[in-house]
């Protein structure tokens, strides 16, 4: 059966598309059954297909996900008047065209005013015949009972292996920041004020550095700003500048805005996920050796 759909490009106007057959690929390929001239869409983006359940939509490895009624799914069961948006392509479900019935062992598909045949006129014979009644149009199917999507239930996917361990430094560096603090307000000759100072900011950093833990593994929005930030503070910090660089183009991926934009996981998973935890990690690592050396340095009589 054909499924047909209302789509609409950014500054266009809508127009009705159908996708014959039980699978369909859509994506700007020149080869996919659905081919959209947006630049955000990937290759091959998403996949439609007939299912047991009805009709099902599946992310088919795209960077910038698949969005079902306002929600990225990886994938969703699709019924009349649901809204899927690839890229900034917005199609909209309208169900499914043509009804198949059987003729000598054949499917074929009638419009809907092929069903009734109308009465049929009696031939003009000279001895009268019984004219035989038309065959009734075909049963209707009976509906489906409607089931849940095939995804419920479902967990989306892990939190990616970079924020991951953005996470756990920032969660290490609470505790740090405020044994600072203290050790500058016991031992660093400050008197009173400069001692409740010192401390102040050491407990205020580390409870920062707590916040901050807690909201890059929720992925909240605010977050990924704070972590923005807090990275262009760092570059100009030399022990720490290559870090500070690696954490800014990352935060700045597409695909992890809309993460943080979504509540979901990134796309950008496998190999480039490892790439940027290894290299953060690595050259956080030489910092903090850098550091170590340059003020056991300064400290040498």
């Amino acid at each position: 059966m054909a499924i047909r759909f209302e789509l609409e490009h950014p500054g266009g106007a809508p127009h009705e598309v159908e996708l014959p057959g039980a699978v369909a690929v859509i994506g700007r390929d020149p080869t996919c059954d659905l081919v959209l001239s947006d630049s955000k869409c990937s290759r091959r983006h998403a996949v439609v297909e007939q299912g047991s359940g009805g009709l099902v939509i599946r992310d088919a490895g795209s960077a910038n996900g698949v969005f079902v009624n306002g929600r990225r799914r990886e994938r969703a069961t699709l019924r009349p008047g649901d809204t899927v948006r690839l890229g900034q392509v917005t199609l909209r479900v309208l169900g499914e065209t043509g009804v198949a019935v059987e003729d000598s062992g054949e499917t074929v598909v009638l419009a809907p005013l092929d069903l009734d045949p109308g009465p049929a006129a009696a031939p003009e014979l000279p001895t009268p015949k019984p004219v035989p009644e038309a065959p009734p149009p075909p049963a209707p199917m009976p509906r489906a009972e409607r089931r849940p999507p095939l995804d419920a239930g479902v967990p989306t996917r892990g939190r990616p292996l970079t924020l991951t361990l953005l996470s756990v430094l920032w969660a290490l560096l609470a505790p740090v920041w405020v044994g600072v603090g203290i050790l500058l307000a016991a031992r660093g000759g400050l008197g009173a004020p400069g001692a409740v100072l010192a401390a102040s900011v050491g407990l205020a950093l580390g409870l920062a550095s707590g916040v901050m833990a807690v909201g890059v593994a929720a992925q909240a929005p605010w977050a990924r700003r704070a972590q923005i930030a807090a990275a262009v503070v760092s570059l100009p910090v030399c022990p720490f500048t290559f870090a500070a660089a690696t954490v800014l183009l990352y935060m700045l991926r597409d695909d992890v805005r809309t993460g943080f934009e979504g509540r979901t996981a990134p796309a950008g998973a496998g190999a480039a996920e490892a790439t940027y935890a290894l290299s953060i990690a690595g050259m956080l690592a030489l910092g903090i050796l850098i550091t170590a050396a340059t003020v056991d340095a300064l400290t040498q009589p």
